[in-house]
């Protein structure tokens, strides 16, 4: 019962976890908005002054590039329950338990994809640290963005086997 009671409580603090994710990702969502926002206003007040009032920026770009893949990456975790479009067409007359079964393989792929991400980021980040690889406008390191993207993977890969669990034994340890 003991071991019972901390898987469900580990399955727990990564659901918590991957949800404190989705909230930082939805921040970086927003700030990605903004710069879209500011930049444009920049540009248009740029040119109805031709050219007096020059408040452009350089890297918005880079910005919404990023930002747009860290927003996705965070958010993915959170959405892996209960977050996908089924289709019951082929499922609609088969036992529950079946479905759950279903369900979990479907999940757990999710989990090995964020672990083979997370592989390749790891490979992306010892290159682009050995190199000094930045980024062409701002000129900030890659190995940071990919360690950034990585904490998404890895939460992926670690929510994905969690959620593929709960299918597999049939416990709900999440009310979403």
């Amino acid at each position: 019962m003991f071991i019972i009671n901390w898987i469900h409580r580990l399955a727990w603090l990564i659901r918590e976890a991957a949800f404190l994710l989705s909230l930082a990702g939805g921040v970086v969502l927003v700030g990605s908005m903004l710069t879209v926002l500011a930049d444009i206003a920049a540009r248009t007040l740029f040119g109805m002054t031709l050219g007096a009032i020059n408040l452009t920026f350089r890297g918005s770009y880079e910005i919404v590039r990023y930002g747009l893949l860290l927003s996705i990456l965070y958010a993915l975790p959170y959405a892996l329950k209960d977050g996908q479009v089924i289709v019951e067409l082929f499922t609609e007359r088969l036992p529950e338990r079946i479905k759950y079964w279903i369900s979990g393989f479907y999940i757990l792929f999710f989990g090995l994809f964020g672990f083979i991400l997370t592989s390749g980021l790891l490979n992306s980040i010892e290159r682009a640290a050995r190199s000094g690889q930045t980024t062409q406008d701002l000129g900030i390191p890659m190995a940071y963005i990919y360690w950034l993207a990585m904490v998404g993977t890895v939460m992926l890969g670690i929510r994905g086997f969690s959620v593929a669990w709960e299918y597999f034994t049939g416990t709900e340890t999440e009310s979403s």
